[in-house]
């Protein structure tokens, strides 16, 4: 009795463990109002340590499979704002403690004195491995499709002043600099950054937003900035490029956002549909029973 009391300890403890790190709580509203204010490239002294950095740097020279899918989403690190080092070494941990659950589903068993095949402790590591290696590229591609979306709100508004700035007698460079500070947020923050790297480097502002565009993996930023480029000096012209791009993208949002409210709605039909069908049965089992009881 022992010995099943602690193996059912264990097991309630291993899933409270994982369903707390699938599903943590939610962050404060403090903590997430700060982290809005904060610079992109900016992170936090837990996350950029000297052993994480170690870690990860050990994993991408040994392992060339995982640095090449690292490199693949460098875009997605930098719109997160993660480096390849903390992807490669989030992408360690999640294996090695997946890992860690085969000898502990082994000793769970034998605790509770029963055998288990040498197959099954193997099969589980090579499906928590599995699993640890797509969960932390799952969750940074969702991360920054977030963000993506979040850019494009900010650069809609980017767009908006932009037109202002033209329409309002500013030159194209200058009204491009204007509306950088027009927000405060990182969408924002990062446009500044590109511009000012530009203006230090020598080149003109839409060359700098179709080189952050590239680096953000975000193809209505390139699109604008060439757009800008090829319509020469004359304000009037450009003016107009910027305010149909900025319709453009304000269209598209309105669409992903009724689609998704429509997918939200037809997920939301077979719980209704699972509940009818539960309320009849309720409703029609006495007189299914009283019927039975009557033939017999």
């Amino acid at each position: 009795m022992t010995a099943v009391l602690i193996a059912g300890m264990l097991v309630g403890g291993g899933l409270w463990l994982a369903w707390t790190g699938l599903r943590p709580a939610p962050e404060p509203l403090g903590l997430a109002l700060s982290r809005l204010d904060r610079l992109t490239t900016e992170l936090p002294d837990d996350v950029e340590s000297d052993r994480d950095t170690r870690f990860g740097s050990f994993l991408l020279r040994h392992l060339p499979v995982l640095a090449q899918a690292i490199e693949r989403m460098r875009a997605d690190l930098r719109i997160v704002g993660r480096t390849p080092e903390e992807q490669a070494a989030r992408v360690g941990s999640y294996v090695l403690c997946a890992v860690v659950l085969a000898p502990w589903t082994a000793a769970v068993f034998w605790v509770a004195g029963a055998s288990l095949p040498p197959v099954v402790p193997v099969f589980v590591a090579l499906l928590g491995a599995a699993w640890g290696v797509v969960v932390p590229f799952a969750t940074l591609r969702q991360q920054a499709t977030v963000r993506r979306k979040a850019f494009a709100h900010a650069l809609s508004a980017y767009c908006n002043v932009t037109v202002m700035c033209l329409a309002a007698g500013r030159g194209v460079e200058q009204a491009l600099e204007t509306a950088s500070s027009a927000g405060q947020g990182w969408a924002f923050a990062e446009l500044r950054r590109a511009l000012t790297s530009g203006y230090v480097r020598g080149a003109p502002p839409w060359e700098a937003l179709g080189l952050l565009g590239v680096e953000l993996g975000i193809d209505d930023l390139s699109e604008l900035a060439s757009t800008i480029s090829m319509a020469g000096e004359e304000g009037a012209a450009v003016r107009e490029t910027v305010s149909a791009k900025a319709r453009t993208i304000r269209e598209r949002i309105t669409s992903d956002t009724e689609q998704a409210a429509a997918a939200v709605t037809e997920r939301m039909s077979l719980p209704t549909v699972l509940m009818v069908m539960g309320f009849l049965v309720f409703l029609g089992y006495p007189a299914i029973t009283v019927l039975f009881s009557i033939s017999e």
